[in-house]
């Protein structure tokens, strides 16, 4: 678990932003955020101190990373690790701090896939209404005028409702013959598909055939598949673009997304994944 102090309000509202814009890129990743009441900064750097032992020896080999912000608040976020868990480990965090210091903690646990607007749209309250704009951790921070984050989610995706994927118009870009095999097989009754295994060709078949929807390995043999995207983005602002790797790392989401990507998918991938974006985000806005 990397712990981050410098800097960990601007770095956390950048993530938290991108978390609200594409929640369902974050399958699999939960966040426990601990919040303090009012304390002396002494008891505060304790309290941390206290805290940062506890994570390192409980949380030891998770996949993730916790910040510790100005406001004393501070945000565990990890990648598949059993929720029971997590809420075990914000219960004894609570604990811990109350006995060796008499201060009530609080704690909210959050499964970033299901609950990631409501997390993003709470951290970006508790940090003055403020979000990240361009990528990277050094962006420019602006105060954001009315809603915390722009809601330009298709209402079919927010109730749920299933919209159909009848002559959805999807093209893969996949340079691996195995992972265009299997989501060929996977769709093949859902929708539309057509396949490209370079960049050049995607290029080529996009104009052709105008999908509606792009899955877009991060990794081609020509090209990299973010300069497949900014191309896509540039001769078709309102595509709808899904970004395929097996490096599902934190900051691989956070970069998909600020490149301008419409969601982030891990390999092995399961089919409601990609449902999922056929059926809620299929269509360009």
């Amino acid at each position: 678990m990397d712990i981050l102090s410098i800097n960990a309000d601007t770095k956390l509202v950048s993530l938290a932003s991108s978390i609200g814009q594409s929640p369902q890129s974050w399958r699999g990743w939960h966040c426990v955020q601990i919040m303090f009441n009012d304390m002396s900064d002494d008891l505060r750097h304790e309290c941390l101190f206290w805290i940062k032992s506890f994570i390192e020896a409980y949380l030891k080999g998770a996949e993730g990373r916790v910040y510790f912000c100005e406001d004393s608040s501070i945000h565990i976020l990890c990648k598949n690790v059993p929720l029971d868990v997590l809420e075990q480990a914000g219960k004894e965090i609570c604990n811990l701090v109350y006995s060796e210091s008499s201060v009530q903690v609080d704690y909210q646990l959050y499964d970033l896939e299901k609950e990631g607007m409501t997390y993003a749209q709470d951290v970006l309250k508790r940090h003055g209404n403020i979000f990240c704009h361009s990528s990277g951790d050094q962006g420019n921070l602006e105060s954001a005028a009315g809603s915390l984050i722009s809601l330009d989610v298709p209402e079919s995706h927010i109730n749920n409702t299933k919209i159909s994927t009848e002559n959805t118009k999807v093209m893969l870009v996949e340079d691996d013959p195995v992972t265009r095999w299997l989501v060929r097989n996977t769709l093949k009754d859902e929708c539309d598909l057509i396949t490209a295994p370079t960049a050049n060709k995607a290029f080529t078949q996009y104009m052709m055939y105008q999908p509606e929807i792009v899955f877009l390995d991060v990794n081609l043999p020509d090209k990299s598949g973010y300069e497949v995207l900014q191309w896509i983005i540039h001769n078709d602002p309102g595509a709808c673009v899904v970004m395929f790797s097996s490096q599902s790392h934190m900051d691989n989401i956070r970069d998909a997304l600020e490149a301008g990507a419409s969601g982030f998918i891990g390999k092995p991938f399961i089919k409601d994944q990609l449902l999922d974006y056929i059926q809620g985000n299929g269509q360009k806005i």
